[in-house]
């Protein structure tokens, strides 16, 4: 299968201060992955630079063959049919769970927009809420909804960051088990940010984990448990070093 996402060797700072020096991965249709590593990492920058919220020093990325990003050039968010969830969800206040759905729609048709909801709410299992308002919901419906929300306009590949960190223990692995089932019978691709490792092991399919903006290893969970690359990955996986 060919790689829907692929970042090539992107670089990125703030300022004078090299954030990501360089950095590589791809990803495939279908494939959930995860980005992990503790704060600071460079983790949610890239995510940021794949999104076209931060340029590229150096590099390119490419979505579905298309190039979005250069040092020359970076595509508009609006235009890279990339989906975000974010870290506080950033639901509107003022509108209600269809309306925060439909939100990122509202240029299709009114019945095909109402269709649409319907579907997410459906998908979400949140059908009965449709008039509620976010400060009637909790947080792992308010999660749900930001989900939906980002899924309306049906982008390319879907980005979370860190979506669940705001949740109890419990509600956070019970949600996150959720995510993926709803990522995986819709066939969506989605790279996860996070800093749990129980978290990325839940959700992933693949999990890269940066230290410094360096990527340190990618592969499945069960080969990063089992074959850590190096002392930084076993000590940060929790594994005994000899």
């Amino acid at each position: 299968m060919s790689n829907l996402l692929n970042v090539k060797q992107i670089s990125c700072r703030y300022d004078d201060k090299v954030i990501i020096p360089e950095l590589s991965f791809s990803v495939k249709q279908g494939q959930i992955v995860s980005l992990l590593g503790p704060s600071g990492c460079g983790k949610t920058t890239a995510l940021r630079a794949i999104a076209g919220f931060e340029p590229v020093y150096s590099g390119e990325i490419e979505l579905a063959g298309r190039v979005l990003s250069t040092p020359s050039d970076t595509l508009v968010p609006e235009k890279r049919k990339v989906g975000m969830v974010f870290q506080d969800y950033a639901l509107f206040p003022h509108l209600n769970v269809n309306d925060n759905i439909a939100f990122g729609i509202q240029d299709t048709d009114k019945t095909e927009r109402a269709n649409k909801v319907a579907e997410l709410l459906d998908m979400i299992k949140l059908q009965d809420y449709a008039n509620y308002y976010p400060h009637q919901l909790s947080g792992g419906q308010q999660q749900r909804v930001a989900l939906a929300r980002a899924l309306a306009p049906s982008p390319v590949i879907l980005l979370l960051d860190e979506p669940f960190s705001n949740l109890d223990t419990e509600l956070r692995r019970s949600l996150s088990l959720e995510v993926r089932d709803i990522l995986k019978q819709n066939d969506i691709t989605a790279i996860l940010v996070t800093h749990d490792q129980t978290e990325a092991f839940a959700v992933a399919d693949e999990i890269g984990i940066l230290n410094e903006g360096v990527l340190q290893q990618w592969g499945e969970p069960q080969t990063l448990h089992q074959q850590p690359a190096n002392d930084f990955v076993a000590k940060f996986m929790g594994i005994p070093t000899s």
